[in-house]
């Protein structure tokens, strides 16, 4: 007794060692043939547990492993070395009454002896006359269609693989009716999870198994009748890369749903590298949609092709297309002993068909899949007329799951089965995802604008949508649709157009995080341009927020997106003379962000610089000047001065008292003075004199802080003397003077502007020839015109 508890202990401790080991045996395998190496292990473990129960049950009479009426057998994946590290470990455990052995309490000391040890295992004990009752549950027979012998009996094992193979032949009709239905429908694939279940999803380890059923003892002759070596050297290597996938997610903590937050552990465990500009994750789930893809397809393809209902000759008289495609109730079909035509023509063929709703049944796709590429012109012709369908998403997918839309755009090659970290499919899918919703568009006002575009405007939408994602930068995108748009013999102004919309992709997405501002409103329409753009953005942005986050994209969010095309409408017809200074801003900003010194700042103070509003500052400063000045701004509290022999530099808070610091300095001669805000009620300003500045920091900064009114003498401001545009833009209002230079003038406007509470958001002063030209720009607020009236009249002299 003592012996056989050290030998239970021993194989528990092994046992241990292996379930602690699973994750560096997996990586010394690079994930190669995990399985088989896994099953050996179990198969050891099951084995000795064996030799326990037999010294147990029979101690020195202990009989060879024939002369036991019990043998071990594995069922399932288990039986086909497919395990992953989670799966249960699939047994059948099957006693022959006889009359010199308690058969079945062996039977069930077994099991005993593998729960003491540490076996997860998943046992069916039945006695050898029992075996019938398999029959009678199709999920069982599926479960025994594949058996191996472990240990026991080989003779009884014999015996039971002989019961098996009658049952298996006697429900052979069931099997396939019971696989065939879980492969349905056998269509093109519907778009791919990018968080898939790898073990039952659509393409996933289950489908290559079901479909590996139906062909019998002898799979692969079988299999070769209908697909070549190379498409099952294909379909093998995705099997091989889904069940890899599988054992490194569980090692990581995962179940079959390969969800994001496992991706940077699986990553480690799979020994996945960065590439190619790729993370390791997005490479990895590239991978997996790939492989998802190409088991769906096959195995779709071959139950299809075994077992699929055929066309009859009535139906096919009737259904057949000129090209050799089958068109029946809008599911087409492709012949099954024709050989592909030439990909031109049957682009021709597509572009024919009548322009509904569609379906492709897989034979089609595998059809096109083995088409030769092509680059003659009538390919792209071809294309053309599919997008200018009212309906192509069909189509589209059907070309781009049999690989040819990538060879025809070949840019999109970029997005093949690149997986998105953020939306809900591939980039390539999302693509597609985009154009199926620019032809179903729910939203009355977004289809009101796609209803009222010509043809060659809605074929473009298509065309970007299809494109936008041809590289990770924008610029490079708009380039490449370019350089492909010349095969397309598209007019100067339709490229010229798509370019912008590439361009400038993002605008609408980026603003519906953020509160709507002129200075926002101005920002967009003076990179986008034309109120064409602007409409077709919009289509383009709706269609692709829906197609991003089906089921998340909500009515406020569709609201804020009209909302930001109302305003920016609302801002094409603004001001010439301030479109003109948003321009050249928008220009200076994308100079910014390229300078070296800009991105490597803080996002905080990148994001600070970018909110500044006075496109005056940005168009006034250079760059480094831009960053410099905020840097300063950042940092200060309350006030900071910077005073030169000519010149003083200010960064301080709203509540400076600029008026008395005037004052304070009003011995010297004014040549010029700027008020500009910044970002977190500060603002900078600056005054430059013609004369040295001879007073101290400590004066200025005592002034700027008083709480003081300053004296002053009323200057003569004449009527003709004075401008004021209360609708300058939405956030200001402008305010001119340009009058005789009198000796505090300055003091005097902004003590009256403080008098009445005008809000100074910017200012530019400048004295030249014994004149002053001032321009303020006033903060929009409730009241300011009245406010504006009587400042008006106090300061202008009858």
């Amino acid at each position: 007794m003592r012996a056989k508890n050290i030998t239970i202990i021993k194989l528990k401790d092994d046992i241990t060692k292996c379930k602690n080991s699973l994750k560096s045996n997996f990586m010394r395998l690079g994930g190669r043939n995990y399985g088989i190496y896994q099953s050996k292990e179990i198969d050891k473990f099951l084995k000795s547990a064996f030799d326990i129960l037999k010294f147990d049950s029979f101690g020195d009479f202990e009989p060879n492993d024939d002369s036991v009426p019990l043998c071990v057998m594995a069922i399932g994946s288990y039986a086909l070395a497919e395990m992953s590290v989670k799966s249960h470990i699939e047994l059948a455990i099957i006693y022959k009454n006889e009359l010199g052995y308690n058969s079945k309490s062996i039977a069930y000391r077994y099991t005993n002896i593998l729960k003491d040890v540490g076996l997860d295992v998943d046992a069916k004990l039945y006695e050898r006359d029992e075996l019938d009752l398999i029959a009678n549950d199709i999920e069982l027979t599926v479960l025994f269609s594949h058996i191996r012998f472990v240990c026991g009996s080989k003779m009884l094992y014999k015996d039971v693989k002989n019961q098996i193979s009658q049952i298996n032949e006697s429900k052979k009709d069931e099997l396939i009716m019971y696989h065939l239905h879980k492969l349905e429908p056998m269509n093109c694939p519907h778009y791919l999870d990018c968080s898939p279940n790898l073990f039952s999803g659509n393409g996933g380890f289950m489908d290559y198994k079901r479909v590996f059923s139906l062909f019998g003892t002898n799979p692969k002759t079988n299999v070769l009748k209908y697909i070549d070596e190379n498409e099952l050297s294909e379909m093998n290597l995705a099997f091989d890369y889904i069940s890899s996938l599988r054992s490194a997610l569980q090692i990581s903590g995962g179940g079959e749903i390969l969800g994001r937050e496992y991706l940077d552990l699986v990553c480690e465990v799979m020994q996945t590298k960065a590439k190619k500009g790729l993370s390791p994750q997005e490479i990895l789930l590239s991978k997996c949609l790939w492989a998802m893809h190409t088991i769906y397809i096959y195995s779709r393809y071959l139950a299809r092709s075994a077992f699929g209902v055929k066309i009859s000759l009535g139906t096919a008289r009737v259904c057949r297309l000129p090209s050799g495609l089958y068109n029946i109730a809008n599911t087409i079909y492709a012949p099954s002993r024709k050989k592909p035509k030439d990909l031109k023509l049957i682009l021709k063929d597509l572009s024919l068909l009548p322009d509904v709703e569609l379906k492709f049944d897989i034979s089609v796709l595998i059809y096109i899949k083995r088409l030769e590429d092509s680059s003659s012109p009538k390919v792209y012709e071809g294309l053309k007329k599919i997008l200018n369908r009212r309906h192509s998403k069909d189509i589209l997918k059907l070309l781009l799951d049999s690989s040819k839309l990538l060879k025809i755009i070949k840019p999109m090659e970029f997005s093949s089965h690149l997986a998105s970290l953020e939306g809900e499919y591939s980039l390539d899918e999302s693509c597609v995802a985009i154009v199926a919703q620019l032809e179903r568009i729910e939203d009355r006002f977004a289809f009101s604008l796609y209803v009222d575009l010509c043809a060659n405007g809605k074929m473009l939408l298509k065309l970007v949508a299809l494109l936008h994602q041809a590289s990770p930068n924008y610029v490079s995108s708009a380039n490449i649709f370019r350089s492909y748009c010349a095969k397309l013999d598209l007019m100067q102004k339709t490229i010229n157009m798509g370019i912008n919309l590439i361009k400038n992709q993002n605008q609408l997405i980026d603003i519906l995080s953020e509160p709507i501002s002129e200075p926002l409103m101005l920002n967009l329409v003076s990179s986008i341009k034309e109120k064409q753009a602007l409409k077709l953005l919009y289509i383009l942005t709706y269609a692709r927020l829906k197609a991003k986050n089906l089921n998340h994209f909500n009515q406020a969010q569709n609201a804020k997106l009209r909302q930001i095309y109302d305003s920016a409408l609302s801002a094409f017809d603004s001001d010439e003379s301030l479109m003109d200074i948003v321009n050249k801003r928008t220009k200076k900003i994308e100079l910014l962000k390229k300078q070296k010194e800009f991105i490597a700042l803080d996002k905080q103070i990148k994001d600070q610089i970018l909110s500044i509003e006075s496109n005056w500052f940005f168009n006034k400063y250079s760059q480094q000047q831009i960053i410099d000045i905020a840097l300063r701004a950042s940092e200060c509290s309350n006030i900071d001065l910077e005073l030169t022999s000519h010149s003083l530099q200010i960064i301080a808070k709203r509540n400076w008292n600029m008026a008395m610091a005037l004052r304070e300095l009003r011995g010297f001669d004014l040549a010029y003075m700027e008020i500009c805000e910044l970002f977190d009620g500060k603002s900078y300003i600056r005054l430059d004199y013609n004369s040295n500045i001879d007073k101290s920091k400590n004066q200025i900064i005592q002034a700027l802080c008083s709480k003081e009114k300053p004296q002053y003498d009323k200057p003569i401001i004449l009527p003709n003397e004075v401008g004021f545009d209360m609708n300058y833009s939405q956030n200001y209002a402008k305010l001119n003077i340009n009058s005789k230079d009198q000796r505090g003038f300055m003091i005097y406007i902004l003590s009256m502007l403080s008098k009445f509470q005008i809000k100074l958001a910017n200012a530019r002063i400048q004295t030249i020839k014994n004149r002053t030209r001032n321009m303020f720009l006033l903060s929009m607020e409730d009241g300011l015109k009245e406010k504006i009236d009587k400042f008006l009249k106090e300061i202008i002299t009858e």
